[in-house]
């Protein structure tokens, strides 16, 4: 036995598979190894001697091979099939028997099956197609069948593999066994049965197919091809039958240039699994050939050499190289007639698989792929028209990169392109390109292979508009902050030495001292400012300052200091401690000696870390930033019900959240006092009021911690006339109105605001007339501007109708004012607030400042008369809805007041011309007063719906029909002035977009020529004569002033848009022939998308007239009602919900349905629309999608 045992051992190790392989079938053999196990000990024995036979032919074993031989005999043992059976398990020593269920009927003993792949694609479908994609038998059964079949005819196997492929493309269309035996037809052929499927007008196919199972169709696609092409190189096929793969590549690779898609796509993805599995068996035989080699020359410096198996191994070695430069001849021919035609395929689809397939190959087998000549093509694709063919290829870049073995022979590759990369990352139209480009040059910013220049262009990127960029680019801001904050330890002495200064710094919870964290703060803060200031200083937001258009300010605007801090909050540590932030920025620097040259590690690291004011202010936004995240994240994670979470563990988060609000509100009062002085310093720190949880006060008890801090924003708003500091003080004060708990705190300090801010107003106003424009010296007219915008910000935030309703009267002095003086002065606030837009109409000889300053005095006006109406709209609302009447002389006044407005709003219209911005801010205000009543028709009949008919009396229908009285349509003048400023708006947006506008119809109304916009100084010398801007923050500040246009555009568009629908324009007073309609629709497809959706809105109205035009017709009713005849947009939105079809329409459909859209409204507006039955389902699946979002 122990003789026997290294033979038969050696027999099982030594025996080779190929012999067996080539002796029996593929079937046979892929099947032989799984049953090895089951064989008795006269088949091991007979293997053995067979194994021997061959051994003694190359000579006799060495020393080495009969050690690891005996080594490995005693590792496995006795044989599997001589194992003694196992002993029963005893108790006490009975036998029992478990109730265990027989073996025979268990699940896990049964074969298991080849995962099926069914295809709905595959239904209905035979022969080869219907095995690969609907058969039970695995891709490497299927093509073992295959050669067995090619055994014994090979026309017949090539032609269903060939029939395979015109079935996949979706051809039922077939070759016979006579069309592969003379391929010289192959063309002329193909020609023929490409012909016949054009025919059929077949739109789709199986490879971009969205039904259900078309998932996996690529896959088992790709993967049939792969297994018969390995399957074939296992048996020899590949490189004793010449005539097999040359057939195939006759057929196949003139199919992937035919010029039907399908055909091309289907036979390139095969084409290209083809060299994927060339690739691999190439790879095999690359590591079998360095195998060979390195047993050949260890062999060769024994001592004793064995020159037979020397010789059978370089023997092996030459006939592997020979199957090598064979396979390398089939990869090159495949890859010339197919890849090099189809990675520029004017299909990005087959573009994209080209793309897939080289970095396969490449990191298949480097060895063929992996040089400058192929990777160039990787390069090119780069700027590929696609976007999901540039992001495809930068993916697969990230594959190469990440490889470190790879990164040496990229140097030039990456020298070539790299320029073409950052300019992905930083101006690609596509956000996802260029966050997966950014990713990928962090790769190679790793790698060493990214110059200075290219990392600072990126890291600028975390300013960028979009989140998933900002994200991906941290990782280059954080190293050039952590490189900038090394160098600065360096230079003042190495970690160890300023440790030892800071230690008992860091262990002090006033966090006042300095420390480490300040030093990187400070390196991120300046980093921040030098790539701000590249591309030139721009305020936060943008802001209306005098003479200028910045239009767009708003209460918590994220500026992009604190999106770049959001970003970078996970990413530096230092980001998150708002502890440490704030006691930074509280800390003193004044004490700081100026370039102080001493040597002290304390007195340097205080002199790095001295602030500037402007690096105060972009750290605090960091700070707004920080708090914000921390916050939100600790309540969002104490309201998470999923999380199951102990009673400690929620008093610790409450007490962590209690004593984080009861820091930042002994915070925020030092950081006013500190930095209220500066705007946007003091709008920073009021902006912190807006996370801070109030409720802990109001449990804690501590009410005078809240009183302080209403009186700090108190004083914020009394002292500065900045809009976005009195905005972020108003919301402050709002946030602490909206908990019920302290709201008679906040309104007993809100009030205090309006007895402050009417004394100052009553003030100035007394004895001056308001209306006539140029009459203030510099300092009232100041301070008036100051005030009436105080006013409101206030109106915004409670009521203010009773304050401005209420007549202020003066102490008489009959020594200075007359009796006439003080009745005017008795007037109502609201009357001069409307007196103070005749200060609109422009007049002659003044100066330009001054010409600010009063146009900034209107807009204030304005601004305040706007929530006065809306406060009024809402008391009376809430009679309508009670049913109770409203006061005769509360209606007399408010109409009085509607009409004086309306008045003064005319005047301003009228006298200034173009695109004025005072202009467009009064047209807003006078749609504004037109739309906003209308709503009291529905809440009116609302209100009637909801209380009992028994409750309605006729006298209160009566009374509360005065109020309808300002429900009005606008006149034909006005509506003229309108159009006028919607076109100068439309040409001056027009202007600095580059847009062309549509030419005005001749059946078109004439509009006056004073729409076309002033000339400005902005747009005069910003470019040269070929057109490129010779300044990048005069670029930017075009920029700028472009999207203030469309806003202003987009603003003014949806308030006529609500007057269409709404009634109060195209109505009988403006003529009725729908001219408003029109002259929105004139350009909805000219300027931009936001346009399209404003004026897409206008379908809403059109689709409700229509649906009661065929209720009407249905039910034989003639009478249209004679009030409420247009409904509001809510009711039929869901209805364009339900039909909403995202597909987009050529321009050519578009204007055609936009033509019948106008016939539509002017059938309607005759009194004769034409309702067809199919209406509803034969909108514009454009205009519907415009709705539906």
């Amino acid at each position: 036995m122990d003789s026997s045992a290294p033979r038969r051992k050696s027999g099982r190790v030594s025996r080779k598979p190929d012999n067996f392989v080539s002796a029996s079938s593929p079937i046979n053999g892929a099947k032989r190894k799984r049953n090895e196990e089951n064989d008795n000990d006269d088949a091991d024995i007979q293997a053995a001697e067979s194994e021997e036979e061959e051994e003694s032919s190359e000579g006799e074993p060495d020393e080495e091979e009969l050690k690891e031989r005996r080594r490995k005999t005693k590792g496995k043992g006795k044989p599997a099939g001589r194992k003694p059976a196992p002993k029963k398990a005893k108790t006490n020593g009975e036998t029992m028997n478990l109730a265990i269920r027989p073996a025979t009927k268990a699940k896990p003993r049964k074969p298991r099956k080849a995962p099926v792949r069914k295809s709905a694609v595959a239904e209905n479908a035979e022969g080869l197609y219907a095995e690969v994609f609907g058969g039970r038998n695995s891709l490497d059964d299927i093509a073992a069948q295959w050669v067995s079949k090619f055994h014994e005819n090979e026309a017949n196997a090539v032609r269903d593999v060939v029939n395979f492929v015109l079935k996949s493309a979706g051809c039922d269309v077939q070759v016979d066994e006579h069309d592969i035996v003379d391929p010289d037809s192959c063309a002329e052929r193909l020609g023929d049965i490409q012909d016949e499927y054009q025919a059929q007008n077949v739109t789709d196919y199986p490879l971009i197919s969205k039904g259900r199972g078309a998932a996996a169709f690529k896959h088992s696609l790709q993967g049939f091809f792969r297994a018969l092409i390995q399957t074939i190189a296992q048996t020899g096929l590949l490189f004793e039958n010449d005539a097999l793969i040359e057939t195939l590549a006759v057929w196949i690779n003139t199919t992937s240039s035919a010029s039907n898609r399908p055909f091309r796509h289907t036979a390139t993805v095969a084409s290209l699994a083809v060299v994927s599995a060339l690739c691999e068996v190439a790879s095999d035989i690359v590591d079998n050939v360095a195998k060979k080699s390195r047993q050949t020359d260890t062999e060769s410096k024994k001592t004793r050499v064995n020159k037979a198996r020397v010789a059978a191994l370089k023997q092996e070695v030459n006939e592997l190289n020979k199957k090598q430069e064979t396979i390398d001849n089939i990869i090159k021919d495949w890859f010339n007639s197919v890849f090099i035609h189809r990675y520029r395929d004017v299909d990005p689809r087959i573009r994209m698989d080209c793309v897939d397939a080289l970095a396969d190959w490449i990191m298949t087998y480097p060895d063929k792929f992996f040089d400058a000549i192929n990777l160039r093509y990787m390069g090119w694709i780069l700027s590929d028209t696609n976007a999901q063919t540039r992001h495809e290829v930068v993916k697969q870049l990230h594959k190469l990169y990440q490889d470190n073995d790879k990164l040496p022979g990229l140097k030039t590759f990456t020298e070539r392109f790299r320029s073409r990369m950052v300019e992905m990352a930083t101006r690609d139209a596509e956000a996802s390109v260029r966050a997966s480009s950014v990713g990928l040059l962090d790769i190679l910013r790793e790698a060493g292979l990214l110059e200075p220049d290219d990392v600072d262009s990126v890291g600028r990127l975390i300013f960028d508009a979009e989140p998933k960029v900002r994200k991906a680019v941290v990782g280059f801001f954080a190293e050039n902050v952590n490189g900038a904050y090394e160098i600065q330890i360096d230079d003042m002495g190495g970690q160890e030495a300023l440790e030892d200064v800071v230690a008992a710094a860091e262990g002090d919870e006033n966090y006042d001292n300095p420390r480490l964290e300040w030093l990187k703060l400070k390196c991120l803060v300046e980093q921040l400012l030098a790539y701000d200031s590249e591309e030139g200083e721009l305020p936060s937001q943008i802001e209306r300052v005098s003479g200028s258009n910045y239009a767009l300010i708003a209460a918590g605007i994220e500026s992009r200091f604190s999106l770049a801090a959001q970003a970078l909050y996970d990413h530096i540590p230092e980001v998150k401690q708002w502890e440490v932030l704030a006691g930074y920025l509280l800390y003193d620097h004044s004490q700081t000696v100026e370039n102080d040259e001493s040597d002290d590690a304390e007195a340097m690291l205080r002199q790095a870390c001295k602030l500037s004011e402007r690096e105060e202010v972009i750290l605090l936004e960091i700070l707004n930033a920080s708090v914000k995240h921390r916050l939100t994240t600790e309540t969002e994670a104490h309201k998470d019900k999923k999380v199951k979470k102990s009673k400690a563990q929620r008093e610790a988060e409450q007490e962590e959240q209690s004593e984080a609000a009861r820091h930042l509100a002994v915070l925020i009062p030092r950081l006013l006092n500190k930095f209220g002085a500066l705007p946007e310093a003091a709008s920073s720190v009021l902006n912190l009021e807006r996370v801070l949880n109030l409720d802990v006060f109001q449990e804690l008890r501590q009410d005078t911690t809240l009183a302080s801090l209403l009186d700090d924003i108190n004083k914020q708003f009394l002292t500065h006339h900045n809009e976005r500091v009195l905005l972020e003080a108003s919301e402050a004060l709002r946030h602490a109105q909206s908990h019920e708990e302290l709201r008679e705190v906040t309104e007993g300090r809100i009030q205090a605001l309006w007895n402050t801010t009417m004394n100052a107003f009553n003030s100035l106003k007394s004895g001056r007339d308001f209306s006539t424009r140029g009459n203030f010296s510099d300092n009232i007219l100041t301070g008036v501007s100051n005030t009436v915008l105080r006013i409101a910000n206030l109106a915004k935030v409670s009521d203010c109708t009773e304050i401005l309703d209420q007549a202020f009267a003066p102490p008489t002095n009959s020594r200075s004012k007359t009796k006439k003086n003080t009745n005017d002065d008795a007037e109502p606030p609201i009357l001069s607030l409307i007196q103070l837009l005749d200060r609109g109409v422009p007049v002659a000889d003044t100066e330009p400042e001054v010409d600010a300053t009063e146009d900034a005095l209107v807009r204030h006006a304005m601004q305040a008369l706007l929530p006065y109406f809306m406060w009024k709209v809402v008391h009376w609302r809430e009679h309508l809805e009670a049913g109770t009447p409203i006061p005769d002389h509360d209606i007399t006044a408010v109409a009085e007041r509607r009409d004086a407005t309306v008045m003064a709003l005319t005047r301003v219209m009228q006298n200034r011309k173009g695109s004025d911005d005072l202009r467009i801010d009064a047209c807003f205000l006078l749609l504004d007063l037109y739309n906003m009543f209308i709503i009291l028709r529905e809440v009116r009949t609302r209100g009637a719906n909801n209380r009992s008919k028994q409750t309605q009396t006729q006298g209160e229908e009566e009374v509360n029909g005065d109020w309808e009285a300002l429900c009005q349509e606008i006149d034909a003048p006005t509506t003229q002035i309108l159009l006028q400023i919607l076109s100068a708006t439309e040409s001056q947006f027009a202007k600095r977009a580059k847009k062309h506008l549509e030419d005005p119809d001749v059946d078109d109304d004439p509009v006056d020529p004073d729409e076309d916009p002033e000339s400005e100084d902005d747009d005069e010398d910003l470019n040269d004569e070929n057109g490129f801007t010779q300044d990048d923050r005069a670029r930017e500040e075009k920029k700028w002033r472009t999207l203030v246009a469309e806003q202003r555009l987009c603003e003014l568009g949806s308030r006529m848009v609500m007057g269409v629908l709404a009634g109060t324009l195209d109505g009988k007073e403006s003529g009725g022939k729908g001219a408003v309609r029109k002259r929105l629709e004139r350009n909805k497809a000219r300027l931009g998308h936001d346009w399209k959706e404003v004026v897409g809105h206008l379908d809403v109205g059109k689709m409700a007239r229509g649906l009661k035009v065929k209720g009407k017709k249905a039910g034989g009713k003639a009478e249209p009602q004679k009030k409420d005849t247009r409904a509001p947009a809510e009711v039929y939105k869901s209805n364009e919900v339900v039909a909403e079809d995202d597909d987009e329409e050529e321009e050519e459909e578009e204007q055609r349905r936009e033509d019948e859209d106008e016939e539509m409204v002017d059938e309607e507006q005759n009194g004769e629309p034409e309702v067809e039955e199919n209406e509803e389902g034969e909108r514009s699946p454009e205009v519907e999608s415009v709705i539906g979002d």
